[in-house]
């Protein structure tokens, strides 16, 4: 008898700037491991994924039937208290304990309504959270309460590995998370890697393991030898330091092109800096684009180079998409990205 799989996203398969669209690559290649997928999507909105025969997408929103028991709350507060001795500022502890004891009562009453869904839970079903944030918070205490027959893995990307990502320096709930996970799967080697170096969560490195995400071959995109074209691919704020591009590119004395594939709250600062460019380089803004159409984009328009100054990353899905058309890739050393933007590729 084939496992169920539930599969707790953030917005796939829907068509916003945060769905997790190449997943749909993912699924496509699994899904003949299942006798159902569950997709459990905090914010679903309609799109034209072909998703396969045994799929099935559920919006959980909140049931006002469905209410924390006594004992429930309690367990939210363990959770939380489970979180302090690994604040290195005990006061930033005591600020934040309001809003994560609110947070934590919120994934709570999400697990316990996914769980009483009993008829997607069948003899060794996996819960598969795709992000190791509250996703996998979420999931950890479905199965530590409610379907403890079932494994439970997740995926790390970026900032559910790397401490420096967030905002207390510190990855919320992982030690309750390590406690009722199976396997948290980084998607690169320097991801697993951060991972095993926790002194603080040493007895749980069995549970750390690698999974790199992937996409298809595209085959070589269009090319042009008569322009050289740059371009960008990512949410448009701080971290991606894209505002350091114009300082760079006021330097070229030849013709260039950059597109920029995506926006951001630091869009209109980026716009600003661009009025400083001299003549010679031209810029695109494409504004927010779906999945598909990058590939469009990638397809039937020359690109020489994809660009990334971001200061952390895990493994950009980008840069895959992007090698998938034979694009070379220029990156800074941060996270996974020396694993895929290297001398051989």
């Amino acid at each position: 008898m084939k496992p169920n799989l539930i599969l707790l996203t953030n917005q796939f398969p829907g068509i916003s700037s945060r769905a997790e669209s190449w997943l749909l690559d993912e699924i496509k290649l699994t899904h003949d491991y299942y006798d159902t997928i569950f997709i459990v999507t905090d914010k679903y909105e309609a799109s034209n994924f072909e998703l396969t025969k045994n799929c099935v997408v559920k919006d959980i929103y909140r049931n006002d039937d469905v209410k924390l028991s006594i004992s429930e709350l309690m367990n939210s507060l363990k959770i939380v208290l489970s979180d302090f001795p690994y604040y290195g500022n005990k006061l930033v502890f005591f600020k934040s304990f309001r809003y994560n004891l609110s947070l934590i009562k919120q994934l709570h009453l999400k697990a316990k309504i996914i769980g009483g869904y009993k008829e997607w839970f069948k003899p060794n079903s996996i819960v598969y959270s795709y992000w190791a944030d509250n996703l996998a918070t979420t999931a950890s205490i479905l199965v530590q309460k409610y379907r403890k027959h079932c494994k439970n893995v997740t995926r790390g990307h970026g900032y559910e590995i790397f401490e420096e990502q967030t905002r207390n320096n510190m990855v919320p709930f992982r030690k309750f998370q390590y406690q009722y996970l199976n396997k948290i799967f980084a998607d690169s080697k320097n991801g697993c890697s951060h991972l095993n170096s926790r002194i603080q969560f040493e007895k749980y490195r069995s549970k750390n393991d690698l999974a790199y995400v992937g996409t298809k071959d595209c085959g070589v995109g269009t090319f042009n030898e008569n322009e050289f074209t740059i371009a960008t691919c990512s949410v448009i704020r701080n971290i991606k330091r894209l505002d350091l591009l114009p300082g760079i590119l006021k330097n070229i004395t030849f013709n260039m092109t950059w597109h920029v594939l995506g926006d951001g709250p630091d869009l209109e600062k980026l716009k600003v800096l661009n009025k400083e460019l001299p003549i010679n380089i031209k810029v695109i803004y494409h504004g927010f684009v779906k999945n598909e159409d990058i590939f469009k984009f990638y397809k039937n328009t020359s690109v020489n180079l994809l660009v990334s100054l971001s200061y952390s990353e895990g493994l950009p899905v980008s840069m895959m998409e992007a090698q998938s058309f034979g694009i070379p890739i220029m990156s800074t050393d941060v996270g996974g990205c020396s694993e895929i933007c290297s001398n051989e590729t």
